[in-house]
């Protein structure tokens, strides 16, 4: 009988704590927005051309 307990504890604090880091992450994220310190863009030179031929 004590196989079908669960233990809801262990599974609300990691579900908790990945609430906390997604929250930090998205703090973290405006701030550096706010700071001017964004995430360098991909160069367009970088990207995949498509090979069209033209006629």
């Amino acid at each position: 009988m004590n196989d079908n307990v669960l233990d809801f504890q262990t599974r609300k604090s990691s579900n908790a704590e990945k609430r906390k880091e997604a929250r930090i992450d998205a703090l973290r994220q405006a701030f550096q927005e706010a700071r001017g310190e964004s995430k360098p863009k991909v160069s367009k030179n970088k990207q995949k051309r498509s090979r069209k031929k033209s006629r």
